[in-house]
């Protein structure tokens, strides 16, 4: 499943249940990991930004979060 919002560049993949992880135009910007009733939103710094009651709340404390950090792969 991958939930896109392109007027923010902003896609969305579910990697399971309770599980999403998004992306600003190819860069890592956090997760959201749903317990039961609520979702943490975690950004791509590991800091937890909130625990939320919808899916979309937590989906918009990233989206509006500042630009992700862009990872690089040390060899």
């Amino acid at each position: 499943m991958s939930l896109t919002r392109p007027a923010a560049g902003v896609s969305w993949a579910r990697v399971e249940k309770g599980f999403y992880v998004g992306n600003r135009r190819g860069n890592y910007l956090g997760y959201i990991d749903q317990d039961g009733g609520t979702h943490t939103a975690v950004d791509a710094q590991s800091r937890t930004l909130g625990t939320y009651p919808t899916l979309v709340a937590a989906m918009a404390a990233l989206t509006s979060a500042d630009e992700p950090v862009i990872l690089t792969q040390v060899a």
